[in-house]
């Protein structure tokens, strides 16, 4: 299949209902451990700025789930599946896919 071939696809990730914790044991960390393509990855949710007083630094331990590679994504809905939050969505050309 060439890459023109290839469906659009479109992960959303509701930040308001995600409970992603990098840090926190009780995090979930669901769609990351079930992804077959491994489509989702994390970062700090505010770059670190070292220049600051350590007393105006942010918080290094709050990150934030992203998807980083869409276009690996399958759409076997194997992180819907695992989302107990109902926090993601996928489209396919437009077309939602389903848990």
């Amino acid at each position: 299949m060439a890459d023109t071939d290839r469906p659009s696809v479109e992960i959303t990730i509701d930040q308001e209902k995600c409970r992603f914790s990098m840090y926190d044991p009780k995090g979930c960390k669901r769609c990351l451990q079930v992804c077959p393509t491994a489509v989702f990855a994390s970062r700090p949710n505010v770059k670190r700025d070292f220049s600051k007083p350590v007393e105006q630094r942010v918080d290094p331990t709050v990150w934030v789930l992203l998807v980083t590679w869409e276009d690996y994504c399958n759409g076997c809905g194997a992180c819907l599946r695992a989302c107990p939050h109902d926090a993601l969505t996928i489209e396919f050309d437009g077309v939602p896919v389903s848990a």
